[in-house]
């Protein structure tokens, strides 16, 4: 397999392991996972995102890297977090008892209830009450492609920045 390829996946893999094992602790120290992995995310997918590019640059292409070398391993390490959390987030709500998907649901609505005058003043009643019931009707792969784009956002914003951080052309002499 090719580093470009080799690289990321490693990454990837390693980084949705360690946010599964995150929802685990999450989950067994009785707080909901739902609300507390957001954090996470911040933490895990620059971590994994920077040290794969370095890698990849420093190890296998000899200090040398372009912008899109760069920007293809951060793809597909964040690519692969996102998707594999993603994947175990739905396969975990959809069978489990529920009860994370409704504490999760019932929080926000609590947020929304405990904001709603700022709320209604800067949405309008109608759209605090359609946001009021799309929360209430929330599924577990509502969730699992919220966590997707949301982890694939923030991995892209990063990558951007750090392939341009970490680009390094070949010398001339």
């Amino acid at each position: 397999m090719k580093p470009l390829f080799k690289v990321p996946l490693k990454f990837g893999l390693i980084g949705a392991s360690i946010n599964i094992a995150m929802y685990f602790v999450l989950y067994l120290t009785d707080s909901n996972p739902l609300m507390e992995m957001r954090v996470f995310d911040f933490f895990i997918i620059p971590i994994f995102i920077f040290f794969g590019i370095k890698e990849f640059r420093d190890i296998f292409n000899q200090r040398v890297m372009e912008f899109w070398q760069g920007m293809t391993v951060g793809f597909f390490i964040y690519g692969t977090i996102a998707l594999l959390y993603s994947i175990f987030l739905w396969i975990a709500l959809e069978f489990s008892d529920g009860e994370i998907l409704q504490e999760y649901i019932t929080e926000s609505l609590n947020v929304i209830k405990e904001n709603k005058d700022i709320l209604t003043e800067e949405m309008g009643i109608d759209s605090y009450q359609s946001s009021f019931d799309e929360v209430s009707q929330t599924t577990a792969i509502d969730l699992a492609l919220d966590s997707l784009f949301k982890k694939a956002g923030i991995g892209f914003l990063l990558t951007s920045v750090l392939s341009t951080v970490l680009k390094k052309q070949p010398k001339n002499n």
